[in-house]
C-alpha cells in the first residue's frame, strides 16, 4: 500500500472575485427538464440509493442499489434501466447483480463508466451495513447481461465512477491509468479514511492499487464518519472533494496523478452540506461540482451545481437542480447522491429522490449545455 506525504495545496476553488450567492439569489438554468426514471412508489422493493449514470453508444443507462427491507438490511441488490431517447421513456428495470432471498451478501453501490467500447461497473460488496469485503469489476455483455471479470480491491467503497488520467510524462506508468475515488469505513479501532485505487494502467481487471490520502492513524489526522469522495482531475493535478459529516466538506489535492496527496482544506466560500459530491468536465473543458447547500444536518433539500468559465480552473456560477417539493413529479423534500454524464447537447444529473414518505426514487436533471 502506497504510503502518503504531504504537500501545499494552493489552488482556490472558488473565483476570489466573485461573491458566492446567497440560496435565494441561485436560479434553475434555462430549458432544465425533471425527470422520473424510476418510481419507487410503484417498485416491490422499498429502499433505493445511490444512482449512477452513463452514456454508451447512444443510450442513457442508470443503475442504483435497492434493498428490501432499509439500508443494507435484508437483500441489497444492483438494478438498472436505460433510454434510447435521452430520458423521454425507459425500459424495464434489469439486474446486474444480486438476489432478493440472499441476505448475506450485499452489493451496494455501483458505479458505471466506459473502458474500451463496454460498458462497465465498480460494485462494493458487503456482508453487513460498513461491512465491506470487496470491489468488483462488472461488464456488460449481450442485452442486458452483466459479468463479473475481476476483484479489483478489498474492504473499500466506491461512489462515483473512476476517471481514466492523462498519459504519465515522467514514465512512472507506461500507459494511463484509471483513478477511482474510495474510502475505508471503521475497522474496529481504524477510524474511517479516504482514498483513491489506482489501476494498473488498461487492465483493468487485475487489482488496484490503494493510495491512502492521508494516515487514519495519526492522532492530527481528520476523523471523518463517511469520507465518500469525488475526484476532479486537471492533468497531472487531482483534487479529491471529500464528504464531512461535522463542517465544510475537506479537499485533497495531489500534483503527481494521485500518488501523494496535500494536507486537507476546508471549501470556502461555498457552502457545501454533508452529503456525497460529485465532480465532472464538460466537453467543452467547463469543470462542475454537483453538491448539496448546506441547510443544515441532513437538510439535503437544495440540490446545486457549480460551474467555473471557459479557460478558468475556479468555480464562479451557481445554478439550482432540485429545490423542496418538484411541481414536475408533485414530489420532494430530499434529493441527493448525484452523478452525472454529458450526451447529445445535455448535461443528465441523476440523484436519489426522498419523499417525507421516506419512499425513494431515481430522477434525472436534464439540462441543455448551451444554456450553462
Amino acid at each position: 500500500m502506497t504510503t502518503v506525504s504531504m504537500i501545499p495545496a494552493s489552488l482556490p476553488l472558488w473565483h476570489l472575485d466573485t461573491p458566492y450567492p446567497s440560496q435565494d439569489q441561485m436560479c434553475y438554468p434555462d430549458g432544465i427538464e425533471h425527470i422520473l426514471a424510476h418510481d419507487g412508489r410503484t417498485d416491490i422493493l422499498p429502499f433505493l440509493h445511490d444512482v449512477t449514470i452513463a452514456a454508451h453508444e447512444g443510450r442513457i443507462y442508470i443503475a442504483w442499489y435497492n434493498s428490501t427491507d432499509a439500508e443494507i438490511c435484508g437483500s441489497s441488490l444492483i438494478r438498472g434501466r436505460h433510454s434510447d431517447d435521452d430520458g423521454k421513456t425507459w425500459s424495464e428495470p434489469f439486474s446486474i447483480v444480486g438476489k432478493i432471498d440472499s441476505a448475506e451478501e450485499h452489493f451496494v453501490p455501483a458505479n458505471l463508466f466506459i473502458h474500451d467500447g463496454y460498458l462497465h461497473a465498480t460494485i462494493t460488496e458487503m456482508t453487513g451495513k460498513n461491512m465491506t469485503s470487496s470491489v468488483h469489476l462488472f461488464r456488460k455483455g449481450e442485452g442486458d447481461t452483466w459479468s463479473r471479470v475481476g476483484q479489483i480491491q478489498h474492504g473499500f467503497i466506491c461512489n462515483t465512477p473512476p476517471i481514466r488520467l492523462p498519459d504519465d510524462p515522467t514514465g512512472v506508468s507506461s500507459t494511463s491509468r484509471y483513478i477511482s475515488p474510495a474510502w475505508m469505513p471503521m475497522k474496529n479501532s481504524t477510524p474511517a479514511f479516504p482514498a483513491v485505487l489506482l489501476s494498473q494502467g488498461d487492465d483493468i481487471s487485475a487489482e488496484w492499487e490503494p493510495v491512502l490520502l492521508f494516515d487514519p492513524l495519526n492522532p492530527a489526522s481528520p476523523r471523518i464518519r463517511c469520507p465518500e469522495t469525488t475526484l476532479r482531475v486537471d492533468g497531472n493535478r487531482v483534487f479529491a472533494f471529500v464528504r464531512n459529516d461535522t463542517g465544510p466538506a475537506w479537499v485533497f489535492s495531489s500534483d503527481d496523478f494521485g500518488r501523494t496527496w496535500s494536507s486537507p482544506q476546508h471549501f470556502a466560500p461555498m457552502s457545501v452540506g454533508n452529503s456525497k459530491l460529485f465532480a465532472g468536465t464538460l466537453s467543452d473543458g467547463r469543470r462542475y461540482l454537483i453538491y448539496n447547500e448546506d441547510r443544515g444536518y441532513f437538510e439535503r433539500s437544495l440540490l446545486v451545481v457549480a460551474f467555473t468559465a471557459p479557460g478558468e480552473s475556479q468555480y464562479s456560477k451557481v445554478y439550482k437542480l432540485f429545490d423542496g417539493v418538484e411541481p414536475a413529479f408533485d414530489r420532494g423534500s430530499k434529493w441527493f447522491y448525484p452523478c452525472a454524464v454529458e450526451q447529445d447537447g445535455f448535461l443528465f444529473v441523476a440523484c436519489t429522490l426522498q419523499e417525507p414518505s421516506d419512499q425513494r426514487s431515481a430522477v434525472l436533471a436534464k439540462i441543455p449545455v448551451g444554456s450553462l
